[in-house]
């Protein structure tokens, strides 16, 4: 049996008033004459270093653990002045007779007063000389540090785990635990110290973090401005420290060691600015102290408790149906395999100015990623990655997110502090980027918080009137306690148009007035979206704008339109802006998914889109649509899906019709018909491939007939000698390796790559061989049949061969050529420097 861990738990306790109202069920009794909806109760609750120690207590059988925690402060005769630390505002159903099943926080308000030292007695910790102890609390805000410094000097702890508050890295407790406990002969160990801290007091203190953008953008502001105030460079050396960013995100940086800061992250939740819960941080700690001294099991388990705090809230206990902790169920059942996706942070290569991109950590190659976008969906291809959703529109591009990130918050402020002004919101982008539905997720994450109605218009068929008449119904909805969101569309027509019109937009952006006749009036609260129509960012290839393309150009850029807008957001769209855009497949791979969900909903089995290789290869890697999304949902109404099972070649539109929305039908055909490897690597594995067939005739040349036989056999001679026909014919068998990989869930990719979010297949499974050996016979037979061969004698000069047959009539000994040829792609692979991988399934 694993020997008893003991942990003791002391620090700061605080005394949190909760006040929350009574269900209908508990007031029947009282008067009917009291308004039932103002009817209040209040129940004192702990947190902190007591909440650590219950959360512990509740998990110690499993755990073996055993938990000593701090004793409590008995109420005063003035407890509200002497315990209380903070007040608490809950809120539940209260339209319900029956009692609600949880309460929910509303509003925290703090009550500024010094904590005081938690402990229990030393003489009760005789057996703890080995022990852990959590302390809770910043030792420069206790009343008196002298317990806490006596506490530590008679107990000599093993490990410590120290959640600090603000003021941080300061105070003689502090001095003493920051190098880690003494462990050896009066030598401190700082392996054994993790200091946890939230993102929130390192703000406070001057550090500059940003929050709610990108987690990329969060660690980079954590790597570069970390020691940006000197006095916290104790902190910054820090062995293990535990820097949470709210409830979603973790950073473990290990300042005495050379390795790189490492990101935990849920990958579809930034930090959130408002209050979630109480307990949180108590919650985290408690968990990283059932897997510390492994920080990354602590971190783990510390994510998995706060999110089940989370989950749970306050819930009515069983005595009196107060709020209370639910803490049986926070700490059961506790899991390392939390969906917490994890990178390093390149800390060399942002402090010389560099950015990183979570993406390309986690997946390793755009175009496989963008093929299971629409065929699994974003939520299986991209479990491991960090998406944001904006309603129903889904970002994995870090630029994207954090646009759209910076003008939700910038909506979600202004509206909040009720500007009596409008808030002015442009997204710009091509023909065709997507303005529209970008707009739509926009006012759906807007709607999440305030009632609003939703207003379109198109300012190129508007008029003054028109605007004004807008106007006024923008300020009746005022009155009716709704918020009016506005989205005017093609706004490019007011740069060179009506300029009139443009005042009085100019007007509006700028002080929120317009005129009535003889009346000027105040537009109010509300929110307005201009959608701009941006020429797309030019190609190397691309010609030199014109003068008068350059004019309208850099008209939209100078605009008093654009110079009003409070934010704004530049939309690439689904086409490539330039040959160094490598995620324009994985922005329209969203797109299409959506596309095909919505209009052919058929197609979707069990979550899985069916759609032919060679067509969703074509759709996804053209270059560009003439007219951008709208060139690709032109394609697919035109496409014949009706009752179909599978989105084959056969169900799109002639090629004159896909003419009319791609630049140049020869190149969407050539994607469509003979997606190829780059020419270096494909003639690398057909000559492997080549190689490996050889090798395998001559194996199963068994008779002196068979093996002079050989001799004379056109197909067994050195690649150079081969003939044009049949190096092409070995050279589209490698192209095909691609396609067959994706058949059993893998994909290729030059060199090793280390990633949480991938899996090194060294070799195919037999279930891969039964699968693949059948396909490379099919693959053969339609390769054949397109050059015009028949069946026949072997015969490579006359076209004949014997083994144009189904798979299931071919002759044994041949089917095992078939399947060698597939089970040595692997090899051949790595010979060119490639290696097989798949994505790792979610949990």
């Amino acid at each position: 049996m694993v020997a008893t861990r003991v942990l003791s738990v002391v620090g700061s306790v605080s005394y949190d008033y909760l006040i929350y109202p009574m269900s209908l069920a508990d007031s029947s009794s009282l008067s009917e004459s009291r308004d039932k909806g103002e009817l209040a109760q209040l129940v004192i609750r702990t947190g902190d270093a007591d909440l650590v120690a219950q959360l512990l207590t509740a998990a110690a059988p499993k755990w073996n653990l055993e938990v000593t925690g701090p004793p409590l402060q008995p109420p005063a005769s003035n407890s509200l002045k002497h315990n209380a630390s903070s007040i608490v505002d809950l809120t539940c159903d209260t339209t319900s007779l029956q009692r609600p099943s949880r309460f929910e926080v509303l509003q925290i308000r703090q009550i500024g007063k010094r904590p005081a030292w938690h402990a229990p007695p030393v003489d009760k910790l005789a057996a703890a000389s080995a022990s852990t102890v959590i302390i809770t609390g910043s030792g420069e805000a206790f009343q008196d540090v002298e317990p806490a410094l006596d506490f530590l000097q008679k107990v000599k702890p093993k490990y410590i785990i120290h959640h600090t508050t603000r003021p941080l890295a300061t105070g003689r407790l502090w001095d003493i635990i920051r190098n880690g406990p003494m462990v050896r002969d009066g030598v401190p160990d700082p392996d054994h110290l993790a200091v946890i801290i939230d993102a929130e007091d390192l703000r406070a203190e001057g550090i500059s973090l940003s929050r709610s953008l990108s987690w990329e953008a969060a660690a980079e502001d954590f790597v570069r401005n970390l020691g940006s105030n000197g006095r916290l460079d104790t902190l910054v050396t820090c062995p293990n420290l535990i820097v949470r960013f709210g409830n979603e995100g973790v950073i473990h940086h290990r300042g005495r060691d050379a390795v790189d800061p490492k990101l935990y992250f849920q990958p579809r939740h930034m930090e959130q600015p408002h209050v979630q819960m109480l307990g949180l941080a108590s919650a985290f700690t408690a968990g990283f102290a059932l897997g510390f001294p492994d920080c990354d099991a602590g971190i783990r388990l510390g994510i998995a408790a706060t999110n089940r705090l989370c989950q749970t809230g306050f819930v009515p206990n069983m005595d009196d149906h107060a709020p209370d902790y639910d803490i049986s169920n926070i700490m059961e059942n506790l899991s390392l395999k939390e969906r917490v996706s994890t990178v390093s942070v390149p800390s060399s290569k942002i402090s010389s100015g560099d950015s990183f991109s979570i993406f390309d950590g986690l997946t390793g190659d755009p175009a496989e990623v963008a093929r299971q976008i629409v065929t699994l969906g974003p939520e299986r291809a991209l479990a491991h990655c960090s998406v944001r959703k904006f309603g129903q529109l889904q970002s994995a591009d870090r630029i994207e997110q954090e646009s759209l990130g910076s003008i939700v918050d910038t909506m979600h402020e202004r509206l909040a502090s009720n500007i009596t002004t409008p808030t002015c919101i442009g997204v710009l982008g091509p023909v065709g980027s997507g303005k529209k539905f970008v707009a739509t997720g926009l006012l759906d994450t807007v709607s999440e918080r305030w009632p609003i109605r939703k207003l379109t218009y198109n300012t190129r068929v508007m008029g003054l009137e028109h605007l004004t008449n807008v106007c006024n119904t923008v300020r009746d909805n005022a009155a009716d306690k709704h918020l009016t969101i506005v989205s005017f569309e093609n706004c490019d027509s007011l740069i060179d148009g009506n300029s009139l019109l443009l005042d009085t937009f100019t007007s509006l952006m700028r002080y929120g007035g317009f005129r009535d006749g003889t009346h000027e009036r105040r537009l109010g609260r509300c929110l307005l979206l201009f959608l701009v129509n941006q020429d797309p960012p030019r190609h190397e290839s691309t010609p030199t704008p014109t003068q008068a393309e350059f004019k309208i150009s850099r008209a939209i850029e100078d605009s008093t339109l654009i110079d009003n807008l409070h934010g704004a957001a530049s939309l690439l769209g689904p086409n490539q802006s330039s040959l160094q855009d490598k995620l324009f497949a994985v922005r329209r791979a969203f797109m299409l998914r959506r596309l095909l969900q919505e209009r052919h909903p058929h197609l979707e089995v069990n979550g899985t889109i069916k759609i032919d290789d060679a067509v969703l290869h074509a759709l996804l890697f053209v270059p560009q649509y003439k007219h951008g999304l709208r060139g690709l949902e032109k394609i697919l109404s035109t496409s014949r899906l009706t009752g179909r099972r599978k989105f084959d070649i056969s169900a799109l539109p002639p090629e004159e019709q896909i003419d009319m929305h791609v630049p140049d039908i020869r190149t969407f055909m050539a994607f469509l018909r003979s997606p190829k490897l780059p020419a270096v690597l494909r003639e690398r594995l057909a000559e492997g491939l080549f190689e490996r067939y050889k090798h395998q005739r001559r194996i199963m040349a068994q008779t002196p007939k068979e093996k002079e036989d050989l001799l004379s056999d056109r197909a067994m001679v050195d690649w150079d000698e081969l003939s044009g026909e049949l190096k092409e014919s070995t050279r589209s068998q490698a192209d095909d390796i691609p396609r067959k990989l994706r058949t059993v869930g893998y994909f290729m990719l030059e060199g090793e790559k280390n990633s949480d979010a991938m899996i090194h297949v060294p070799e195919f499974t037999k279930e891969d061989l039964d699968i693949l050996e059948e396909m490379e016979h099919e693959r053969f037979n339609a390769e054949r049949l397109q050059r015009q061969w028949r069946m026949g004698p072997r015969n490579s000069k006359q076209r004949t061969t014997p083994f144009l047959v189904p798979w299931r009539d071919l002759e044994q000994k041949w089917k095992e050529v078939d399947r060698v040829m597939v089970e040595c792609v692997p090899p051949i692979l790595a010979k060119a420097g490639y290696r097989m991988y798949r994505m790792k399934a979610t949990e």
